[in-house]
């Protein structure tokens, strides 16, 4: 081995010479005095290739590049590993060591721990690699408004002195930094710290609290650290250096082990603990006044519920609303205003510290949520799906000399059944295993191992096992509605409900194909997830609302302004236009409507027909197809020899 002449590489040889007594290998191991003299070096490795040496240690000479003098020796047969300073242009075999540039990233680490504010800074002893890699890590953040900015004072000399950034002219250099009061002195060597004027330096300027960092871990180091003569080193471990080149040689000449480009090795830091450490700002992500637009999301969905449900109540008498059957609207607003109201929970937080809120609150804050979007969207569409499952019973009904009365009670039945479902697994969940709010710490810490960041979450052990059942039956209310939409895609007229539905529906399917992947990817930042969420529940509710009223109110107003019999002949003519072939037109010419009712829990009214013999196919037809969602009273069909009456009431 070839190795250099400071303290810092007697380790590095006693790591050599520990790994060729463990494998019974001889080796010898010669110091350069002047790392400049490169000739020096050149004679060793030609002594060496002559003596029949089976590799070579090699720490590169520091005056010149060795590319060529590895090359020359390895074209020889003479396998060379560097070590401390890498030729990595050359043909050498691999590189011992930690890699420069983390060297240099680590001595910026810690003056960013020591001197967190920011400063100036003065480098001795520039290193290739490390010396760049320091700068481009320690003036990372100058761009960042809250974190410290660094700047580097340009060498203090001029040209034509020379270059005082070497022995022995470190002190001079040092001085000439100290005059530019610079917050922070770093030394890429050790030597500097070798000289004997280094501890009178230190004590001669110790009032500027300049913060002193350089490399190595030799004894006479820790000792300086020890009393302060330094605040920090970052240092390989050369013990390692030795014994790890000892052993690429060795397993590559005797058994052919072929090493890698560069063989990494440990870092070592140490620096001092300050008494006051600096000020620590932790990150709670919380949602702050994020939380108005939660609560107005949530006004403005109130005061559309509102005026749904006073507009139902006020022209409950109205053909219209008689035909889109008030009882069912008044549930759709209701199951809206539940579903939204979720909004509420979702908007709390706690401030940062979940130790101040009772077990009551957190759980209750927290299950609030599941409770009120579940109920609120199985109300909501178990409300649609059962408005147009009334109408089909009455579109598709087969019976025939029968009286066939479908009422409210009649549809609730797979709404109430829902609803029990939804409940039960809601109170199993909060009872067995709640969701709670806790908060928990990030990944990541500050230089001194604090928590920088922590969020706030519902957690529950099992939750994907009541989540599971209550996604089957919330997901299984859609699925009826479609069909049930499907079901009903033949009625054209003006008062079909179909369209709008879907259309809602389709909405829902829009909010979660949409909205759930961008709430999982948002999920480790509570106010991007906040915002999603609170809009996609917004947005939801207020689609169902505009598509399930809006057209409503259109329709009515088109009808204010004409009477009861005026309303009739255009209900009618509504009738007639929706016919799909020419015998459901004739036979739909032969309607009249007797009697509109209007009662909430019941609506019908009757309309019979001429004798139209042979026409019952036709009637069929214009009964799958034509008839409005207001579906329809008494008819009367004409068979052969006897008047069958079949009584349908709403």
């Amino acid at each position: 081995m070839i190795s250099g002449a400071s303290t810092y590489y007697e380790d590095i040889r006693e790591g050599w010479e520990a790994a060729c007594a463990v494998r019974g290998v001889y080796c010898e191991y010669i110091t350069l005095q002047e790392q400049e003299n490169c000739d020096a070096e050149q004679e060793i490795l030609d002594l060496w290739t002559e003596e029949g040496f089976d590799g070579v240690a090699l720490k590169s000479c520091e005056a010149s590049d060795d590319t060529f003098i590895i090359d020359h020796f390895t074209e020889q047969g003479l396998p060379i590993v560097t070590f401390d300073r890498d030729v990595s242009n050359s043909t050498r075999l691999s590189y011992v060591g930690t890699r420069q540039g983390f060297v240099g990233e680590t001595m910026a680490r810690i003056l960013r721990q020591m001197r967190p504010d920011g400063g100036t800074f003065g480098v001795i002893c520039k290193q290739p690699g490390r010396y760049e890699s320091f700068v481009r890590a320690i003036t990372k953040y100058n761009n960042v408004d809250n974190r410290g900015h660094w700047f580097e004072i340009p060498q203090p000399y001029d040209q034509e002195e020379g270059d005082l950034d070497k022995a022995p002219f470190f002190m001079q250099l040092m001085e000439r930094f100290v005059e530019l009061q610079p917050s922070a002195l770093l030394f890429m060597c050790q030597l500097p710290m070798e000289d004997e004027n280094w501890t009178g330096f230190v004590d001669k300027y110790r009032d500027r609290n300049i913060t002193l960092i350089g490399v190595g871990g030799a004894g006479f180091q820790l000792e300086y650290l020890n009393k302060r003569y330094v605040d920090g080193l970052v240092n390989q471990i050369p013990f390692e250096i030795g014994s790890r080149s000892l052993e690429v040689l060795h397993d590559f000449t005797a058994y052919n082990v072929q090493p890698k480009d560069g063989v990494g090795l440990n870092l070592v830091a140490y620096n001092l603990i300050p008494i006051e450490l600096p000020p620590l700002t932790v990150d709670n992500n919380l949602i702050g006044n994020l939380k108005y637009l939660g609560y107005t999301a949530f006004g403005v969905v109130v005061l559309c519920v509102l005026f749904c449900v006073a507009w139902t109540i006020h022209y409950r008498q109205n053909l219209v609303v008689k035909a889109a059957q008030p009882f069912f609207l008044l549930m759709v607003t209701v199951g809206v205003l539940i579903l939204a109201s979720s909004l509420i929970p979702l908007s709390l937080d706690d401030d940062g510290d979940d130790s101040t809120k009772s077990t009551t609150y957190r759980v209750g804050v927290c299950m609030s949520v599941p409770w009120l979007a579940f109920i609120g969207f199985t109300v909501t569409f178990s409300a649609l799906f059962s408005k147009t499952w009334r109408v089909n019973r009455i579109i598709h009904a087969k019976a025939t000399l029968s009286r066939m009365k479908v009422e409210t009670k009649d549809v609730l039945g797979p709404f109430f059944l829902l609803l029990t479902c939804n409940i039960l697994v809601l109170t199993l969940w909060t009872v067995l295993d709640p969701l709670t709010y806790t908060r928990n710490k990030n990944e990541g810490t500050d230089y001194w191992n604090r928590v920088i960041s922590t969020h706030g979450s519902c957690e529950s052990d099992k939750a994907h096992a009541f989540l599971a059942p209550l996604a089957g039956i919330n997901w299984s209310v859609i699925v009826i509605a479609c069909y049930q939409a499907y079901e009903a895609r033949s009625i054209k007229s003006e008062f079909s409900e179909a369209k709008y539905i879907g259309l809602a529906l389709f909405s829902l399917f829009q909010a979660f194909i949409t909205g759930i992947p961008v709430l999982v990817i948002v999920r480790d930042s509570p106010q991007a997830y906040y915002i999603s969420l609170s809009l996609m529940i917004t947005l939801l509710s207020l689609a169902v609302l505009v598509l399930i009223f809006v057209p409503k109110i259109s329709m009515q107003r088109q009808y204010a302004g004409l009477s009861e019999a005026e309303q009739r002949r255009k209900l009618q003519s509504s009738v007639i236009r929706s016919s799909n072939d020419r015998s459901s037109s004739q036979f739909a010419n032969h309607l009249r409507f007797e009697r509109i009712s209007g009662d909430i829990s019941t609506s019908s009214f009757r309309k019979s027909a001429d004798a139209l013999p042979g026409r019952s196919s036709d009637f069929k037809s214009t009964h799958e197809t034509t008839l409005a969602a207001t579906a329809i009273g008494v008819i009367v069909e004409e068979v052969p020899n006897k008047a069958l009456v079949r009584r349908h009431s709403l």
